[in-house]
């Protein structure tokens, strides 16, 4: 037996290559039977030699007989036994003088096994649409069918509808494996003749396997391009309101790249090669995505998403692969180019994301690739910070046009108190606060309360507070304050409370409430302009190597904790008992606000000054109540995407009380968890925050909120806020009943910040008093108490001063106060015993321990309602 050719297949997993091998062989004089060899190897690059290396290596002996072997094709796809992605091969074995075809599915195990999952045969060899999916299954088009088999059917199917042409065959996320194609109108089966089906004459249909179901695929590409696309690529897909919204890239016979959404093209870009074949998306480092095409003769290019034009392009590439090579949370792209040497595919390749990172094997060209990738960079930094410049100019032109309306505001109010003064009428005039106004007075601002303390503002201190609104929610009574980005940077330790007015009571009465600061990312609608983005990191450090010495470290912190809070908005929220306040047909009250001075602030204050200042006042009657003016409108429709709503759900999240969980499971992967709550828990969407699931089956005392945050497969943690223990309960019941058995939940004990700033002042006290004890214990009391007693029998006179002349009592005295003055110094000299000092110490770690462990919980509290 001899070899004479060899095939070959490279497939991207987990950040590593799977190289598969298969040496062919051929029959000489004299044999009978043949054998074949597969060798595959697990290679993962190596950032400091800038190669692959091979970390693993199998192989695997095919007995061939009279028949040739193939690998067909190569790909990871879920194991329906164990829920784990594994890379999959594909082997075809035919006899030429039978014409039958037999076809054999391996999987790769961690352990470098071969493991031969299932068989089929065919009376025909495959070639279009080859696809291995999630089973695994194995999808193929012949003529105008489609067919599939697994392991679970146990023999091939075919699909009920006849497509001759098949753009996809992929996956949704909650439909499963779907199939898209076009086909001929047929129009008996239209009976409006209008119809875009019947026009074009061909329609864009869609069916789903698992489910065996054929629908319109309109919402994908209108039909007037199913018979002009040649591959596709679904970028995102999810069903709302029993409508299918999507995003779709697809390109065209053309050689157009079009970005479709919700079915309507958005975009086109004109692609520098013809023959489009397939399409592929990338993540890179530049916070963008690449989509990168693949066309016939070892042409590539990749556009990017953002500016939808074409980034590179790249000629005589042999295969393409897309993963995280470097491991850097990131996509690569792996170009592997055509090579003289048979032996080392290897010979020649590059790994970019066209940003930062770009390594080559040919050193030439990896210069050449380093200069091109540098005017790029180059080419990318300019214009980022041009967009930064023009987004920071709208910024300021929109502040300058409030400044004006605010001054025509005040220009005019001012005419019209001329005028009523003239003619003697009166004219009510806005407060100062209100416009966003500063008296030119030389005064400070104070405010008296009841016990005679007075907390001034400074005059310097800008406008902190954006919005004041107010929400009744169930038994309770929300009242929130949203803060600007100049509160975020310049206060600390927020608080809200709550003043009565005083002609309901002779002094200003403190209503007893709860506040919180909440945060997330800022909504769409809250911002007019896109925020100003930060600059590039090279032309930070750029900027920060030129600085002069003079500069102080404190305004690039300033800069820092400005671009955070940039994406951020805060609001701070308090939460009372509206039964109590019912008594009172009509309730006033003044709204003030609580902080400290951070480090950050620019005025004259000092550091942690106290400020107390008053942001608006609030009304609450019956009649408003009972009208539902404060009820939240987020509870009615989930899908609402307004400021109101957002201030809906600030305050379902402040009167509800937060749990975590954290979810493992060891064997197999979690399901998604989202299905369970869409569908057997009845959630909807926060239109608002899609990352917030809300659950209103059982009215405003009975909503649920659900956050799930995915970190692997395997692991993840799943947040619910609701009022009432038992409504938690049963949202356990029922998630442990999707779970998996072997699945384990944990329960993260963080607490809320009232609870947790409770339980710290008790470990705080109960150390104190350990300490107190402690110190008090260590003394030897019964060796001093002994020592004092024998020295002061022995040693004292037994005389008495009265019996003694003036003389002798002298020095009596003197012998007194010198054995006093020597038991004292014995008494403080004292020695501690060592046992009870290691018992001591021990007992008081433990107690700050505890401590220690509170105030880690109070301070991993105020981050559990950061936006995900």
């Amino acid at each position: 037996m001899s070899s004479d050719s060899y095939q070959e297949k490279i497939i991207a997993f987990n950040g590593e290559l799977l190289y598969f091998r298969l040496t062919k062989a051929r029959l000489t004089d004299g044999e009978t039977d043949r054998t074949s060899e597969l060798l595959f190897k697990r290679m993962a690059f190596n950032e400091s030699t800038g190669r692959f290396e091979t970390k693993s290596e199998g192989k695997s002996s095919i007995i061939q007989g009279t028949s040739n072997i193939e690998i067909m094709c190569c790909s990871s796809a879920t194991d329906a036994r164990t829920g784990m992605l594994v890379p999959c091969i594909l082997l075809k074995q035919y006899k030429t003088k039978r014409a039958s075809f037999r076809y054999a599915l391996l999987i790769v195990h961690g352990s470098n096994n071969l493991e031969p999952h299932m068989e089929f045969k065919l009376q025909y060899e495959l070639k279009d649409n080859v696809t291995l999916l999630k089973g695994p299954t194995v999808l193929w088009s012949h003529g105008e069918t489609v067919y599939f088999t697994s392991l679970k059917t146990g023999k091939v199917l075919s699909v009920p509808i006849q497509l001759p042409c098949v753009q996809l065959i992929g996956e949704l996320q909650g439909k499963g494996i779907v199939i898209l194609g076009s086909r001929k109108c047929m129009t008996e089966e239209h009976g409006d003749a209008q119809s875009d089906q019947v026009v074009w004459g061909s329609e864009f249909v869609g069916y789903f396997l698992e489910i065996e179901k054929t629908f319109n695929a309109a919402a994908f590409l209108p039909h007037a391009y199913s018979s002009a696309v040649t591959c596709m690529f679904i970028d995102t897909a999810e069903e709302l309101d029993n409508q299918l919204k999507s995003a779709v890239v697809a390109a065209t016979t053309k050689n157009q790249l079009i970005w479709f959404e919700g079915g309507i093209p958005k975009d086109v870009c004109q692609l520098p090669f013809e023959g489009p074949q397939k399409i592929e998306k990338a993540t890179t480092g530049r916070e963008d995505s690449l989509f990168v095409v693949t066309f016939d003769c070892g042409y590539v290019c990749s556009v990017w998403k953002e500016g939808w034009q074409v980034a590179s392009s790249w000629q005589g590439i042999q295969s393409l692969h897309i993963d995280d090579f470097v491991h850097c949370g990131t996509d690569q792209v792996l170009l592997l180019f055509e090579t003289s040497n048979a032996e080392d595919i290897f010979e020649n390749y590059t790994v970019t994301d066209l940003f930062e990172i770009t390594y080559s094997s040919n050193v030439e060209k990896s210069e050449d690739v380093n200069d091109d990738s540098a005017v790029q960079d180059n080419h990318l930094l300019t214009v980022q910070a041009l967009e930064a410049r023009l987004q920071s100019g709208l910024a300021s032109f929109q502040e300058l046009q409030q400044q004006l309306e605010v001054k025509d505001r005040v220009l005019s109010q001012s005419s019209m108190a001329l005028t009523s003064l003239i003619q003697g009428k009166e004219c009510a005039l806005s407060k100062a606060e209100e416009e966003g106004l500063v008296s030119l007075w030389e005064e400070e601002t104070c405010t008296e309360i009841a016990n005679g303390e007075v907390l001034s503002v400074s005059k310097d201190l800008p406008e902190f507070v954006e919005k004041v609104w107010q929400r009744v929610v169930d038994d309770s009574w929300v009242v929130g304050v949203k803060l600007t980005e100049s509160a975020c940077l310049s206060l600390d330790d927020v608080s809200l409370s709550l003043l009565m007015d005083q002609d309901i009571c002779t002094a200003p009465a403190v209503i007893q409430s709860q506040s919180n600061v909440l945060q997330f990312s800022k909504s769409p609608f809250s911002v007019p302009f896109p925020q100003c983005q930060a600059e590039p990191l090279a032309k930070k450090t750029r900027l920060a190597s030129e600085r002069s010495g003079g500069d102080s470290g404190t305004s690039y912190i300033e800069k820092s904790c400005s671009e955070f809070h940039r994406s951020q908005t805060q609001t701070v929220t308090t939460v009372t008992d509206l039964s109590p306040l019912l008594a009172f047909s009509n309730l006033n009250c003044s709204v003030m606000l609580r902080a400290t001075i951070n480090t950050f602030h620019k005025v004259s204050l000092r550091a942690g000054t106290p400020v107390v200042f008053q942001c608006s006042r609030v009304s609450l009657n019956l009649e408003d109540i009972s009208l539902g003016k404060y009820y939240p409108k987020l509870l009615n429709n989930s899908k609402l995407a307004t400021e109101d709503a957002s201030e809906d759900l600030f305050a379902l999240i402040a009167v509800s009380r937060k749990w975590s969980f954290q979810i493992h499971s060891h064997n197999h992967t979690l399901g998604d968890l989202n299905d369970w709550l869409l569908g057997q828990m009845q959630c909807q969407r926060a239109g608002v925050n899609p990352d917030y699931l809300l659950c209103n089956n059982q009215g405003a005392s009975g909503v649920i909120l659900f956050n799930w945050k995915t970190k692997s497969a395997f692991d993840g943690t799943l947040h619910i806020l609701c009022r009432s223990q038992a409504v938690l309960l049963k949202c356990l019941h029922s998630l442990s009943g999707i779970l998996p058995p072997s699945c384990e939940i944990k329960y993260l004990k963080l607490g809320r910040k009232k609870d947790l700033a409770d339980s710290l002042a008790s470990a705080l006290e109960k150390e104190l008093l350990m300490l107190r004890d402690s110190i008090s214990s260590l003394v030897n009391k019964t060796n001093m108490d002994f020592t004092v007693r024998v020295r002061s029998k022995n040693s004292r006179p037994t005389s008495t001063a009265a019996s003694l002349d003036a003389k002798a009592q002298l020095q009596h005295f003197r012998e007194e106060f010198a054995l006093d003055q020597e038991l004292s110094s014995l008494g403080m000299s004292s020695e501690v015993d060592g046992g009870i000092c290691k018992r001591v110490i021990k007992n008081l770690s433990a107690v700050q321990l505890d401590v220690d462990r509170v105030a880690w919980g109070l301070c991993k509290s105020y981050s559990l309602f950061m936006d995900p």
